[in-house]
């Protein structure tokens, strides 16, 4: 079972690897990502960071969204990481059992483009394309909530993206 849907441009590190697969008794991590998949160094820097005991994989979107329609993983505690908003909803669109994601930090390096980036959350800033991968998780009934560690404070994005 899906239990933490993560969206952390930082990916594996101290607060998703230890925080939260502590407190949520996390058995396996997925990071899905079309682009990390086929780098290696990437790959194994991110799996040192990844407590021992929990299983780690890398998908691309696609095999992501396979493993995670298979009927097998409601017999464990998963969690799920991915890089973007944008990535989020496809994956949202190819698998229904997603109810809740959890926004860590996203949009604080500068933006490549030079544009001015949304500020939803002291953690959390967006671009307009961002923003509407947001809203269309939104209008496919998902919680949308920002909390960096299990003991931190909850920001509901779904109301502040209404806001915008």
């Amino acid at each position: 079972m899906i239990e933490l849907f993560r969206i952390d441009e930082r990916l594996i590190h101290g607060q998703v690897a230890i925080s939260w697969a502590k407190t949520l008794k996390i058995t396996h991590i997925i990071l899905i990502n079309d682009e990390i998949v086929h780098n290696e160094m990437q790959i194994l820097t991110l799996q040192m960071a990844v407590p021992s005991g929990v299983k780690f994989l890398i998908k691309d979107i696609e095999k992501g969204v396979q493993l995670l329609k298979d009927p097998r993983i409601c017999d464990i505690r998963l969690m799920v990481v991915v890089s973007n908003p944008l990535d989020a909803l496809r994956i949202a669109k190819g698998c229904k059992n997603i109810s809740a994601i959890n926004l860590g930090n996203y949009g604080l390096f500068p933006s490549k483009d030079g544009k001015i980036k949304e500020e939803l959350a002291s953690t959390i800033r967006v671009n307009d394309v961002e923003l509407q991968a947001l809203r269309n998780l939104d209008q496919m009934g998902i919680e949308l909530k920002a909390q960096l560690t299990p003991d931190s404070a909850k920001k509901n994005i779904n109301q502040l993206i209404k806001e915008v």
